[in-house]
């Protein structure tokens, strides 16, 4: 899941470090933080997940996730691994990326993605 619909061009000319590198440091200036718990707290809502944070917490409230989210995103360091119990399915936001991974999901879960993706105004696609 990105804030781009497809994987910039290596040699392409266009300015991806910069954007990428103003916008890790300011990632609330498009919403993206937003964005980002947006659809952690969405997926929430169809399956049990565990986090890891230093130690793994079972079913997290909303509030625990968002403030990880922040921590991560102040510190300029730092991920989050969230695993969909129920699924087999692992989740994780990172600082230095503007994307969220999502390893081992169903057709189901792609699909719910997508459309949770969309919602956040993020592409859903594979990874290259």
């Amino acid at each position: 899941m990105d804030f781009l619909p497809k994987q910039v061009p290596m040699n392409c000319g266009g300015q991806f470090f910069e954007v990428e590198t103003y916008l890790l440091n300011h990632y609330d200036y498009c919403g993206l933080r937003d964005r980002f718990v947006g659809v952690i707290l969405k997926a929430m809502c169809y399956y049990p997940v565990s986090v890891h944070w230093g130690k793994w917490i079972e079913q997290p409230t909303p509030e625990q996730v968002t403030k990880i989210i922040d921590t991560i995103l102040e510190s300029h360091s730092g991920d989050v691994n969230i695993l969909f119990t129920s699924k087999d399915v692992l989740l994780q936001f990172g600082w230095d990326c503007l994307n969220i991974s999502i390893y081992n999901p169903d057709e189901e879960m792609c699909m719910l993605f997508e459309k949770i993706a969309a919602s956040e105004g993020l592409f859903w696609r594979k990874s290259a």
